[in-house]
């Protein structure tokens, strides 16, 4: 395993879940016309206790890389039911500042209803709104600018140049500080790498590359063929490289492009040009089992966890039991329990 690469995962901590701790409690609209803002409110306040808690389990198991729900804010960003944040502020600031004292990285996903290549003025204006939004969380956080935000490129209408071109100009219409988050992903259907280059050495924004998708979606050359000048741009805006990994279920069909792009559970090989790599760059593990893949993988590799003061050596079948929960996390877990909605 190469010391340089640091694994990270998304969202949801198995382990923790199970224990009803986790960070991503929503509500549907109608749920929301019916309980109000007070109990959206309430499910965010959770969200942000829990996701604390998984910042210290995290801690405890020496993982620094963490792609936070977009969810932790329910409707948040809907046209009917927006909100602001201010009411979170304090419990934000307390997050950030345990994850900037432990240099923790936290990035974010918005989703794919996020198209900054759409060619409707009302797709484009709801994207903005979730972009801001985003990057409100991370802000309010106190992140710097290592805390991105990674979406694709879009849909291609037909017209794939014509589409870039509007990715250009919206990239170009956002608000600076949204803007200098954002790093654009290649993709599975639409974009690849090579798609992606242009505007990324233009516009001075990075490209994460994502290795499963090129699989399925490849460049005219392969993903290390274009490292030089993908990291040049990140080095360039003095960031940190990442890159995304995953594999297909082990029944995928190679026939079909739905079926390839399903993950795995767990994560068993990483490919030989990120091996290589001679340089820091952060691996978030896209796989079902979260948490559970990285320290399989730190396990069956013998790959080092982030140097933490108290970084777990256990086992995997150690650290996997619910009896063998971090004792920071658990205590936090208990003094919850009351106030869980």
């Amino acid at each position: 395993m190469n010391p340089l690469l640091n694994l990270g995962y998304c969202c949801i901590n198995t382990e923790l879940q199970a224990q009803k701790i986790f960070c991503s409690r929503t509500m549907r609209l109608a749920t929301f016309r019916i309980k109000g803002l007070a109990y959206a409110q309430e499910l965010a306040l959770q969200n942000l206790r829990d996701l604390l808690t998984i910042l210290q389990w995290n801690q405890e198991h020496g993982i620094t890389a963490f792609r936070v729900s977009s969810d932790l804010f329910p409707l948040a960003d809907h046209p009917e039911c927006g909100y602001s944040l201010d009411f979170a502020q304090d419990l934000l600031a307390e997050v950030g500042a345990y994850a900037r004292q432990h240099q923790h990285r936290l990035t974010m996903h918005p989703g794919q209803f996020h198209v900054l290549t759409a060619k409707t003025d009302k797709i484009i204006k709801a994207t903005v709104a979730g972009l801001e939004y985003h990057c409100d969380i991370l802000d309010r956080m106190g992140m710097d600018k290592q805390s991105i935000m990674v979406i694709h490129g879009g849909g291609v209408y037909g017209d794939k140049p014509a589409a870039l071109a509007r990715l250009e100009e919206n990239l170009l219409r956002l608000k600076e500080n949204v803007r200098n988050r954002l790093v654009l992903e290649n993709c599975e259907m639409a974009y690849n790498i090579e798609d992606l280059l242009p505007i990324s050495r233009k516009l001075k924004i990075p490209i994460v590359i994502d290795y499963h998708h090129d699989s399925i979606h490849p460049s005219s050359k392969p993903p290390e063929f274009y490292h030089e000048e993908v990291f040049q741009v990140w080095d360039s805006r003095g960031i940190k490289p990442k890159v995304h990994v995953s594999q297909s279920v082990p029944d995928v069909n190679m026939n079909s492009i739905n079926s390839r792009r399903k993950h795995s559970d767990y994560i068993d090989v990483l490919p030989d040009a990120l091996l290589k790599l001679n340089r820091f760059v952060d691996v978030m593990f896209e796989a079902k089992k979260k948490e559970l893949s990285v320290l399989r993988y730190r396990e069956m590799t013998a790959a080092p966890a982030t140097i933490v003061k108290k970084a777990s050596k256990k086992k995997l079948s150690e650290t996997t039991a619910p009896e063998e929960a971090v004792p920071e996390a658990k205590q936090v877990a208990k003094k919850r329990k009351t106030r869980a909605v």
